[in-house]
């Protein structure tokens, strides 16, 4: 059987453009399976696959949906998408799934798109793709193409776009039918054992000396930019199996999400590890850090405050006393709920590479809000150790003296 790349579109509005795309996947020798999502007028061009199909067995039917208001619409197309090509890949018979669109169909496609297994090929091109992609992407491993020209006909420029689309999507598709197997073996190796990290550029030195560590010793690193989506992928790896145990070295994901920063992983960051049961090894690294938009669109409420340029599209705010305090909590809460041992290391000399003195973040009774309220939420907990360890992060022998609790834990 050729590979097949499953094409989702919405054929009412983006049908000839669709029909492009597919001639050209499969002039590459690869099959395409075209699924027609559009909530419109009827199409003029036909699907391999129609709204009457996705609706089948269900309580919908192409009139009713396009009776619909268009939210509504596109609310219940995604649901019977994503039910749909459920069912295909669990017959194997996809080896990639591709999309185009605007604002609707970047949103129904991704959607499925989001739901299937990490490492199937997804590419989306939509006109979506240099705005703000957090909200279809996720913590999945979705690749987003610039359509640049609107999805709406074809024409010198979105020929070009269109054909280097179909060309990504088949040979997506060929490496999938090739060469997945193999890499998924090794990801669920059970000989291979395997360590989630979390990063910022403010604490790679500590992270890095941590990672090398692991791999003296012949454990798999896994290392995740704490970015909100970085340590929700990390707790889906975690949920999935994939990770066997995880040193958490970067928490700013946590003070983004009680501040209000962009690197928000959700309420749930940190719950991943405490529910499979991992061994684990928490560094505060970053709690001084809270990434926000650039200086000149910060928001009102931030101004006054200790603010770093990090670069031209990133501000970095320090916490203060009642933030980390905040933080130290929010771990209290998370933490007090493990079943095994957990190890909790502190870095007295500073947790980033900008909180040392002389440095712009460096504010001493800020980490003692965290620290000590770390100290008091966990009195009395037998499972939990906290290490007061009189050096900065990035010291010599920190990271590593990290990674050999770790796998102390492991052991």
């Amino acid at each position: 059987m050729k590979p097949t790349v499953v094409f989702v579109s919405t054929y009412d509005t983006k049908g000839a453009e669709s029909e492009f795309i597919k001639k050209h996947i499969q002039d590459m020798d690869v099959a395409c399976v075209t699924i027609d999502v559009g909530v419109g007028t009827p199409p003029a061009c036909t699907a391999d696959v129609g709204l009457a199909e996705l609706c089948s067995g269900r309580p919908h039917s192409p009139e009713s949906i396009r009776a619909m208001r268009r939210g509504e619409a596109i609310a219940v197309v995604s649901q019977l998408l994503d039910a749909y090509v459920h069912d295909l890949h669990r017959q194997g018979r996809m080896n990639a799934i591709i999309g185009i669109g605007g604002a609707g169909g970047t949103q129904i496609v991704t959607q499925a798109m989001r739901s299937l297994p990490f490492g199937l090929p997804k590419l989306m091109l939509s006109t979506l793709a240099s705005g703000n992609t957090r909200w279809y992407l996720q913590a999945s491993d979705i690749t987003m193409i610039p359509s640049i020209a609107d999805v709406a006909g074809l024409n010198g420029v979105t020929e070009l776009v269109f054909g280097r689309f179909a060309a990504l999507a088949a040979q997506s598709a060929l490496w999938h039918a090739a060469s997945f197997a193999d890499c998924q073996g090794r990801l669920f190796d059970a000989s291979i054992r395997r360590v989630s990290l979390t990063m910022y550029g403010t604490t790679t030195k500590g992270v890095s000396r941590a990672r090398c560590r692991l791999e003296e010793k012949g454990v798999e690193p896994l290392v995740f930019h704490a970015s909100g989506a970085g340590g929700q992928a990390m707790e889906q790896f975690i949920r999935d199996g994939i990770v066997h145990g995880v040193l958490d070295m970067t928490i700013a994901e946590v003070g983004a999400h009680l501040v209000g920063g962009l690197h928000d992983a959700g309420p749930h960051r940190m719950e991943a590890a405490i529910d499979a049961g991992l061994p684990l090894v928490l560094v505060p690294g970053a709690a001084d850090t809270v990434v926000l938009p650039p200086m000149s669109a910060l928001p009102e409420k931030f101004k006054g405050r200790t603010l770093n340029f990090h670069n031209p599209t990133m501000t970095t705010m320090r916490t203060n006393v009642e933030e980390c305090a905040a933080i130290g909590r929010f771990l209290v809460d998370k933490l007090r709920k493990t079943r095994r041992p957990i190890k909790i290391l502190l870095p007295l000399g500073g947790l980033s590479s900008i909180d040392r003195p002389g440095e712009i973040f460096h504010l001493p009774e800020a980490n003692e809000a965290l620290f000590a309220t770390l100290k008091d939420g966990m009195r009395g907990l037998d499972l939990i150790e906290i290490i007061e360890d009189r050096r900065h992060i990035d010291d010599e022998g920190f990271g590593q003296d990290a990674a050999e609790l770790e796998l102390a834990l492991m052991a």
